[in-house]
């Protein structure tokens, strides 16, 4: 079975400042996750035509799926659209259907020139609509283009989840314990060379009022049946070593 695969472009100079926080690649990674596609790197990108024409070709070629947010909207320094346009080699232009969808929206007199840009994208881009406010998204070959704004970026995104083609969910079980990392390291490195189809992640946390601590062990894997034998085997290792373990 071949793997599906995405890459996310977070596209804003305001995330890049700390002004905003990304919350879309959180919000994207678990839905692809679940949908049997493997998310395999996340980018944020300056508000630079060619900064985000080289992301766009290069995220193209490497995998299945491509999803951007943000920089579709009316101001000037809202430059995905033309940008796309560009790193395909096609026309930035009005869409007609976007262009009606915009105008019927807005009252009589406020669908300005700033909004119209809104209508501009990609001659044949394919649109995704948005129901919250209605300007509406794209999608050019590989590439699905959203909004910033996390709400209805959460909206679209999930109406497009419906159509796309999926793989078999990702499997992934979590043992706690309380023993620490530097006691569970050289053991862990053991059974992950036995199991090379998962791969096993461990993640400590530190209780500073109760002054109490331990690990969140991850285990995950695309391709394997069962992560029975792996569990099993991390457990009883858990046990010999005097620590106590629970699958959370």
């Amino acid at each position: 079975m071949t793997l599906l695969t995405a890459g996310i472009l977070i596209i804003g100079d305001e995330v890049l400042s700390g002004r905003t926080q990304d919350t879309n690649s959180n919000y994207i990674a678990k839905n692809l996750t679940s949908s049997g596609i493997k998310l395999e790197e996340i980018k944020i990108v300056q508000d630079q035509k060619d900064h985000i024409v080289n992301s766009v070709k290069l995220f193209s070629d490497k995998y299945s799926y491509v999803f951007t947010t943000g920089g579709i909207g009316p101001t000037h320094d809202d430059i995905t659209s033309e940008s796309i346009a560009e790193a395909f080699n096609k026309k930035y232009e009005i869409n007609k259907e976007a262009f009606n969808i915009l105008e019927k929206y807005y009252p009589e007199g406020e669908f300005n020139l700033s909004r119209q840009r809104m209508a501009k994208m990609p001659s044949d881009a394919q649109l995704i609509y948005n129901p919250i406010t209605a300007a509406p998204g794209f999608i050019v070959n590989n590439v699905y283009v959203f909004p910033g704004v996390p709400k209805i970026m959460e909206v679209m995104f999930s109406n497009v989840l419906k159509n796309l083609k999926k793989g078999k969910p990702k499997k992934i079980i979590t043992i706690n314990t309380n023993l620490y990392e530097s006691k569970l390291a050289p053991f862990l490195n053991e059974i992950q060379d036995k199991y090379k189809e998962c791969s096993i992640g461990s993640y400590p946390y530190f209780n500073f009022l109760s002054k109490t601590g331990g690990v969140n062990i991850s285990i995950s894997s695309w391709t394997m049946d069962s992560l029975d034998d792996v569990e099993k085997e991390i457990s009883e290792m858990i046990k010999l070593n005097g620590g106590n373990y629970s699958i959370v």
